[in-house]
């Protein structure tokens, strides 16, 4: 039964949990942020393409690229997939070379603190002007509600290397609900 809200009634007579999803109308306009997605539901998406990034290293140190994007998570529990993908050349004639890439939350490595997420490593073999597809996907846990950024950086010992040459390469970042 209904409960009618007067002067002799009162509002303090209204129990918790007493309205259920059938006493809403389809029609009803309920704000997005009343809504609880359940875990795993993708709850934002943040991309962003680039095309033709140029680096050129022998440091072997982890250097940033342009390739960023910012997300702004809205909950702790939230997970944030990151999704890398480009092509690459390495366009030197070299022996015993590699070129590693990995993802950085703010200034967090989430990769292997060498390695990162792997790469190109030419053994005892000479290449020149080779191209490969480079991608890498990572379930972050960054428990935060501040605006992140996520990275993309690269190392290597020698020689020229070409991010998306002649292409696209694409960030994405999607919030997924905990």
């Amino acid at each position: 039964m209904p409960t009618e809200i007067s002067g002799s009634t009162g509002v303090n007579k209204i129990q918790d949990n007493t309205i259920v999803n059938a006493d809403i109308n389809s029609s009803a306009a309920i704000a997005g942020s009343k809504l609880v997605m359940p875990t795993g539901s993708v709850l934002q998406v943040v991309s962003k393409t680039e095309r033709n990034y140029t680096s050129s290293t022998t440091a072997d140190t982890w250097i940033s690229t342009n390739h960023y994007i910012d997300i702004t998570p809205s909950a702790t529990s939230s997970k944030i997939l990151v999704s890398f993908q480009s092509a690459t050349c390495y366009a030197e004639t070299q022996t015993n070379f590699y070129v590693k890439y990995s993802i950085f939350r703010d200034s967090t490595n989430l990769g292997d603190s060498s390695a990162g997420f792997g790469g190109m490593y030419a053994h005892s073999m000479t290449f020149n002007d080779m191209g490969w597809n480079k991608g890498i996907q990572h379930l972050d846990s960054p428990s935060s509600t501040s605006s992140l950024r996520y990275r993309v950086y690269f190392r290597q010992n020698a020689g020229h290397h070409y991010h998306d040459l002649d292409g696209n390469s694409s960030l994405t970042a999607m919030e997924i609900a905990g």
